[in-house]
C-alpha cells in the first residue's frame, strides 16, 4: 500500500491537456510577437496550435466511441469527425504550401505545443501516481 491516497483529480484529464496546450500556444505567440515582431509567425503558430487541439479533442471522441465494450458505434457523426480531422490537417498543410507568408517553423511549434502538453500531463501522472 502506498502512503499517498489517490484523488479523483489525479486521473488523466484531456481537458487539462488542452488547457496546457492553449497556455503554451498563447505564450509562444506572445514570444513570437515580442522577440521577432512578426504577426504572421504568431498567427501561424496560433492556427496550428488550434488545429492540433481540435484534432486532439475530435480524436478523443472518435476513440471513445469506437473502443467501448459491446457494439462499436461507428455512426455518421464519427465518420464526419474522422473526415473533419483529415480536412483540418489538409487545410493547414495546404496553407503552408500555398500562402507565401505562413511561417513553417511557427506551424511546427504550434503543432508541438500539444505534444509538450501531453508530456507535461504524463509527467504529472508519474508524480501523482494517477492512472
Amino acid at each position: 500500500m502506498t502512503g499517498r491516497a489517490r484523488h479523483e483529480g489525479d486521473a488523466f484529464d484531456p481537458a487539462r491537456v488542452v488547457r496546457t496546450a492553449a497556455i503554451l500556444v498563447a505564450g509562444g505567440a506572445l514570444a513570437e510577437l515580442v522577440l521577432f515582431r512578426t504577426w504572421m509567425g504568431a498567427m501561424s503558430l496560433t492556427a496550428a496550435g488550434l488545429v492540433a487541439m481540435i484534432n486532439f479533442r475530435w480524436l478523443e471522441v472518435i476513440v471513445h466511441r469506437l473502443v467501448q465494450p459491446g457494439k462499436t458505434r461507428l455512426d455518421r457523426w464519427t465518420v464526419l469527425r474522422i473526415f473533419g480531422r483529415l480536412t483540418l490537417l489538409a487545410g493547414i498543410f495546404a496553407a503552408i504550401l500555398l500562402v507565401p507568408r505562413v511561417d513553417p517553423v511557427a506551424v511546427t511549434v504550434g503543432f508541438s505545443t500539444l505534444v509538450v502538453a501531453l508530456v507535461i500531463e504524463g509527467l504529472r501522472q508519474l508524480r501523482v501516481g494517477g492512472g
